[in-house]
């Protein structure tokens, strides 16, 4: 099993095909086996796919602390060293997204091209108001149970996936919900995870970006994160990083990698347009 020690931890991780690194960061809770769903069997026909579980997810350890953007994305910046990349595409779905911005503001030198992706707005709402994170996953979990909320959580048609695209395709949501419950250890764990998102500020940080960037989102992701969305984040946080791209993906919801093939060919065209060592 692909083991590495990082930073005191020892990370789980994969690489797959050949060709420019791509790394690919999912929101901190989630395993790295959901981007074997679908995203690596693509994205590794043309590119060296580098996929880890963070700390306290899947195979890797599970610290008692360390659990903020920053750790995660020094995480990252020494999974990249000890695999001798020195400079590659980033690519960070949900709160992964706050995880490569934080990588691309500590080590631009690494990033060819970064994509931010579904990403909630962090330690801020966007009224600029302080976020928490409220008792209802836990009041959730408490009434139907950890599996059942991390399984429903991803596999449902209301906020996950568009009606049509859902129903054509059970299967593929049943298998990333699987792959997403594969990883989880327990609700404490879980907890750790989510009180992460408070400790970054994706839109102050924004301007600070000198890097080749994308902001990809679901047209139709409307999930409310106490007082956000990511499509209305997505439309905030574009402007405010130079040159940046906003790609927002027609009747694509919340599972924007998996929702249809949209955002994958979107992804696709833009780091195409940034290889490594071009103009």
């Amino acid at each position: 099993m692909p083991i590495k020690t990082i930073n005191g931890v020892e990370i789980y991780y994969e690489t797959q095909g050949q060709g420019e690194p791509v790394l690919l960061i999912p929101p901190n809770w989630w395993p790295c086996a959901t981007w074997n769903v679908g995203v690596v069997p693509e994205l590794s026909k043309r590119w060296r796919t580098i996929i880890y579980d963070g700390r306290g997810t899947g195979r890797s350890a599970k610290p008692a602390d360390g659990y903020t953007v920053k750790q995660f994305a020094d995480d990252g910046i020494e999974l990249l060293n000890q695999l001798g990349v020195a400079r590659c595409h980033l690519v960070g779905f949900a709160i992964g997204g706050q995880i490569v911005q934080a990588l691309a503001l500590a080590r631009p030198d690494l990033v060819a091209s970064l994509t931010i992706s579904t990403t909630g707005p962090g330690l801020r709402g966007l009224d600029g108001t302080l976020r928490d994170v409220g008792p209802e996953a836990l009041d959730e979990i408490k009434k139907i149970g950890f599996e059942k909320y991390i399984l429903e959580h991803i596999d449902n048609d209301h906020m996950a996936y568009n009606p049509e695209f859902y129903r054509s395709h059970r299967e593929q949501a049943a298998e990333l919900a699987r792959a997403l419950w594969s990883g989880q250890s327990t609700v404490e764990q879980y907890r750790l995870h989510e009180l992460a998102r408070l400790t970054w500020d994706p839109l102050a940080e924004a301007p600070k970006l000198k890097v080749p960037t994308l902001v990809l989102c679901g047209a139709d992701d409307g999930v409310e994160r106490h007082g956000s969305t990511p499509e209305a984040t997505a439309r905030r946080l574009a402007p405010l990083i130079p040159g940046a791209e906003l790609a927002l993906v027609p009747g694509v919801k919340h599972m924007t990698f998996w929702d249809g093939d949209g955002a994958l060919k979107t992804l696709q065209a833009f780091i195409g347009r940034h290889p490594i060592g071009g103009k």
